[in-house]
């Protein structure tokens, strides 16, 4: 399971800083998989902007306070969305959410997902993305903000599940994502950060399904 390779992974190196590490090539081959999903969706003549937006994106999810929220977080979901590849109708768009979806991270602000949708919105708008497959990636992303799956299709519900997949993992997997979450709210007592993240959980336990796929719910 892919999961659980890259724990073993970074069992090796405790001086590691990423939730899921990947080397230098690796990142390259991640760069490279970007820039050529926004060539797809992008009109001809953008390679300058496409380059910018490359640059742009990997430096934000490079930040220091991230240690889950990061490129792992990232590698991660795409290996679980090419698993699921022929069940999208959207694809780009889907790949595009999970690129843009945890652009801005700040732990301590509540505005996350809406600033990452307009930077999202307002960057695939200059390559002269289509209209409805912006429209689709900006409504992914801010649904991540309360994960309610009202309006989306099938590949919406699919990207939320992928969000929340790391709730499926094997035990190891779970306990370290915990304690990289646990790093990025470090400046809450943890007495709060306990009582709020329970409260999260029961929250998903209340639900009639935590996962709103079929592909996700069946798999978990």
């Amino acid at each position: 399971k892919f999961l659980y390779k890259v724990f073993l992974m970074s069992k090796r190196s405790s001086k590691n800083r990423e939730f899921f590490p990947f080397g230098e090539k690796t990142k390259r081959n991640l760069e490279e998989s970007f820039k050529n999903l926004l060539e797809t969706v992008a009109a001809p003549g953008n390679e300058t902007r496409i380059a910018e937006a490359v640059s742009f994106v990997v430096a934000k999810y490079a930040e220091k306070h991230r240690f889950y929220h990061n490129l792992s977080h990232i590698v991660a979901l795409l290996a679980r969305a090419a698993e699921l590849s022929e069940k999208f109708a959207d694809y780009e768009s889907l790949r595009l959410a999970v690129w843009f979806h945890d652009l801005v991270y700040e732990p301590k602000r509540s505005d996350n997902e809406t600033e990452s949708a307009k930077i999202a919105v307002e960057t695939l708008s200059k390559l002269k993305v289509s209209k409805p497959g912006v429209q689709k990636t900006e409504k992914m992303i801010l649904a991540t903000q309360a994960h309610d799956p009202s309006g989306l299709d099938d590949d919406g519900r699919i990207f939320l599940d992928l969000d929340l997949s790391i709730l499926g993992a094997e035990k190891p997997v779970y306990q370290k994502y915990a304690r990289t979450v646990r790093r990025e709210f470090s400046f809450v007592p943890w007495f709060l950060y306990r009582k709020k993240r329970r409260e999260i959980l029961e929250n998903l336990l209340k639900r009639e399904f935590i996962y709103y796929s079929n592909e996700l719910g069946e798999k978990f």
